[in-house]
């Protein structure tokens, strides 16, 4: 496996196993009676994997920092900690907008082309272009070129955006899971869907 992938699937399983537990209760807190969704649990994961990439390697950080960082996306996705009716709505509104960028993504995954795909799921793991070329061994105009398709074709603005829908499609059972023990790889994507890999690649 490309050692750049190595690096990024070995981070997001250290997430999961190390502090799925606490993203997961620190939601439930947060949120109070009403139930969290597997996408917004997934989207903290996702900040939680931006933001531990971003720092590089060399440093592990301490647990007291991740919290921080999970707590204040929680925040910052909730809003705030005493609800009024106003901002249920707003909180429900978010959700459903989550859960309805990532069906669309999921929905025109099969449009996309097996060079197309494989930027898709890179998108995921919140690789560069150039680190996306290097991967699959294509120029950074070939990356960028695939990307402004994939922004057309999944009809989702903003690399951002795009990277957390990728995340979302491609990892997310991964990041749901209670027991990171129990998940399979699967090729070179890492941590992909049953048969999403398998699917594009014919």
């Amino acid at each position: 496996m490309n050692p750049i992938l190595m690096k990024h699937n070995s981070l997001m399983e250290r997430i999961v196993r190390e502090y799925g537990p606490m993203i997961r209760a620190a939601v439930h807190k947060s949120l109070g009676l009403m139930a969290p969704t597997e996408d917004l649990i997934c989207e903290i994961h996702f900040a939680v994997f931006m933001t531990l990439r971003k720092l590089g390697e060399g440093w592990t950080p301490p647990r007291s920092f991740v919290s921080t960082v999970v707590k204040n996306k929680v925040n910052e996705l909730l809003w705030q900690k005493h609800w009024n009716k106003d901002d249920v709505s707003r909180i429900k509104k978010h959700r459903a907008e989550q859960t309805l960028r990532r069906e669309e993504a999921m929905a025109h995954i099969h449009t996309l082309t097996p060079g197309e795909f494989k930027v898709f799921r890179l998108l995921g793991l919140g690789l560069t272009n150039q680190e996306i070329a290097e991967s699959l061994f294509i120029s950074p105009l070939t990356v960028r070129t695939h990307v402004k398709r994939i922004h057309s074709k999944c009809g989702i603005q903003g690399r951002a955006k795009l990277a957390l829908a990728a995340y979302q499609a491609c990892y997310r059972e991964h990041a749901e899971s209670p027991d990171a023990a129990g998940l399979t790889s699967h090729g070179p994507g890492g941590y992909l869907k049953p048969n999403l890999l398998s699917e594009q690649a014919n």
